[in-house]
């Protein structure tokens, strides 16, 4: 279904094909995580460089 409620059903078919799910999880969510950080300092960054060219116009 949509809903996700058949989730364990298909959780035990990935494990039966094979796949650590809770790896795949774990590795997933630090990926997640990596590329959000990335994306935080590079936003954070960006307001930096705006922030001083409006201090040196003014």
């Amino acid at each position: 279904p949509r809903d996700g409620g058949d989730c364990e059903e298909m959780l035990e078919r990935f494990r039966k094909a094979g796949v650590n799910v809770e790896t795949l999880a774990e590795q997933l969510q630090d990926e997640g995580a990596k590329s959000f950080v990335k994306s935080w300092n590079e936003l954070m960054e960006c307001i930096d460089a705006k922030s001083s060219a409006i201090k040196r116009a003014s």
